[in-house]
């Protein structure tokens, strides 16, 4: 919980004005005058610049019972020029959901989630950001899901795998289950985050290529990850039984998924088979 809406207010109001007395006038191109006595940017300034009344920003600053919009909100970032984080403190303080950056399909994962990945080997593992966006993986995920290299790197994800993907569909021992399930946890983990804009063009080009996905999408269920075992039946392993795992990385959206398989087992030396070099 984050205090009363008075409380808030007043935390909006402190934040706001921390962010404009950081903020240089030559950042937003206005000229620096020798008898600027406010450091940083002058309310008006700021005010001009977001294209809002300088009375209705003071009232902000002041922590009135005033409601700024998600545009409004938006326009104030660009003028402090608030960073990732910084712009989602912002937005939660407003009481909206911070809008959510598009996917980097192609971005930096960090070395030490690589090498987590890989530690985990033979076990099947990989990273997905809040769309469910693959992110990375490691030799076991691909050998569980066989098809995963022919995606494009814009289709790498957990909802286009579970309903366009035939070789996921046929492993699954119970594909509906799963597949509700899938879709409720997302939508649960989304929480306010479902209207953001990367979301919604993820879920209008699902719901064009699946009946299945539209109608439990628009059922509008929601599920809670539960940690247990999750069995799936592949055409070289045979059975698969493993612990289904997820755990949210600190301080970022992603998430790191894994299938264990118990240490020194049958299954373990199945699945190190399946990712050893010369492997079928």
């Amino acid at each position: 919980m984050m205090g009363t809406a008075a409380e808030r207010r007043r935390e909006l109001a402190d934040f706001l004005r921390s962010r404009r007395e950081r903020r240089r006038p030559q950042d937003v191109g206005l000229p620096v005058g020798a008898r600027r006595k406010t450091p940083g940017l002058r309310r008006e300034e700021v005010a001009t610049l977001a294209g809002v009344s300088v009375t209705w920003y003071t009232w902000l600053e002041q922590a009135r019972q005033i409601r700024a919009s998600r545009e409004v909100l938006g326009s104030l970032v660009g003028v402090l020029g608030l960073d990732t984080k910084e712009t989602e403190h912002l937005f939660q303080l407003a009481g909206e959901a911070a809008p959510a950056s598009p996917p980097d399909l192609a971005g930096a994962v960090a070395p030490s989630y690589r090498l987590l990945l890989e530690q985990l080997e033979p076990n099947p593992a990989y990273l997905v950001n809040r769309r469910f966006d693959l992110l990375a993986w490691n030799r076991g995920a691909a050998a569980l899901y066989l098809d995963l290299e022919r995606f494009p790197p814009e289709r790498r994800n957990v909802l286009w795998l579970t309903f366009t993907s035939p070789a996921a569909r046929a492993i699954s021992e119970d594909w509906a289950a799963d597949a509700a399930h899938a879709v409720g946890v997302f939508r649960a983990q989304l929480g306010p985050g479902v209207l953001d804009a990367s979301i919604t063009a993820l879920v209008t080009e699902l719901e064009g290529e699946s009946a299945e996905f539209r109608e439990l999408w628009r059922s509008r269920e929601v599920a809670t990850y539960v940690p247990a075992g999750r069995a799936v039946r592949h055409p070289r392993l045979g059975r698969i039984e493993c612990e289904y795992v997820k755990m949210h990385a600190a301080d970022d959206d992603k998430t790191l998924v894994a299938f264990l398989a118990p240490p020194g087992s049958e299954l373990s030396r199945r699945l190190a088979e399946a990712i050893a070099p010369h492997a079928p």
